[in-house]
């Protein structure tokens, strides 16, 4: 009987995530079709909708998807990683430091991916191995990490020019399609397969629900999570890489903030704090309604700080929406 209650709450959660997960994608298109709309009064022609504001927004929003479809599985297990924003401003001065000594771009890339895997796995040592909460934990390396990429850049901006290094952010596959929408559409695929066809997905989402039987049904409960924290390093860094090839300049101060930016994305799609409940399909959906959000209403020449306020009561309601369905599908069960 607890086993047939059991399967049929699972069942019902699997169903509200798929139509919460539904219901963003809907939002999403209502909100292009609204600021197509707008767009086309305000500039007299289809503004939105051009390839002049469509492709930069999508190669701006990409180093964001990407860290957000790693985060989310990280989220998932119940662990969070608020060092993000410091990883990138240090992978910018990095890049930026090693090329102004002449150094190959492409070994500069190895370089920065291999400085973020040991940022993850210092975060996923404190974490696991001296059992620190990983919010406190996180956001202690982020003030660390920032504050080496100050170091290494005296608090200057540097030039950060490369082929390589230029590529990554503003290169193109046959000639149109922007690399960082690529990168990205692959992370989607992966993290989705992972979430979804695979054994360590189910391990990811059990530990998620319940980490002690978890770990006596014989996962590696903390190896898991450790490897979750190295993933998100080196996807931090790749976005440092992206970030800093769009921006041509390495800088301490880039990323500032935006480990809210990405984690707002990620609880929009519908991961919850707690971990056990999340969906790749919803965090996509949550990246791409946070950039159009801020796209069209900075098309409309809405203030930045208007735009701030917007999208927290955006934030709030959507997950407010998720409270209550999930609520009401518990009393169902």
């Amino acid at each position: 009987m607890a086993e047939t209650s059991f399967q049929e709450l699972k069942k019902e959660r699997k169903k509200v995530g798929i139509s919460n997960t539904l219901m963003l994608f809907i939002v999403l298109v209502i909100m292009i079709a609204f600021f197509g709309i707008t767009s086309q009064i305000k500039f007299d022609q289809q503004f939105f909708f051009s390839i002049l504001n469509l492709i930069p927004m999508l190669s701006n929003i990409s180093y964001i998807g990407i860290i957000a479809c790693i985060l989310t599985m990280l989220l998932i297990t119940g662990e969070i990683d608020f060092s993000i924003g410091g990883n990138i401003g240090l992978t910018s001065c990095l890049a930026a430091l090693l090329l102004s000594k002449g150094i190959n771009g492409g070994l500069v890339v190895l370089i920065c991916l291999a400085a973020g895997i040991l940022m993850g796995v210092f975060n996923g040592f404190i974490v696991t191995r001296l059992g620190v909460n990983s919010i406190i934990a996180t956001i202690g390396t982020m003030s660390i990490w920032r504050g080496i990429g100050y170091t290494l850049s005296n608090g200057e901006s540097m030039l950060a020019f490369n082929p390589v290094i230029d590529y990554l952010g503003r290169g193109t596959i046959f000639r149109y399609i922007p690399f960082p929408i690529v990168l990205f559409i692959i992370v989607i695929i992966i993290t989705y397969i992972i979430m979804n066809r695979s054994k360590i997905g189910r391990r990811i989402y059990a530990i998620g629900v319940n980490p002690m039987a978890s770990y006596l049904s014989g996962t590696n409960v903390k190896g898991i999570k450790f490897l979750l924290f190295i993933f998100c390093g080196a996807a931090a860094s790749l976005g440092g890489l992206i970030l800093t090839s769009l921006s041509a300049v390495g800088m301490p101060q880039h990323g500032q903030g935006l480990e809210l930016t990405v984690v707002s994305a990620v609880i929009l799609g519908g991961t919850a704090l707690s971990g056990g409940k999340g969906q790749i399909l919803g965090t996509l959906a949550g990246v791409l309604i946070l950039s159009v959000l801020y796209n069209g209403l900075t098309m409309l020449n809405i203030m930045y700080f208007y735009i701030q306020i917007i999208r927290g009561i955006v934030l709030i309601l959507v997950v407010a929406t998720y409270e209550i369905r999930q609520s009401r599908a518990l009393r169902r069960v």
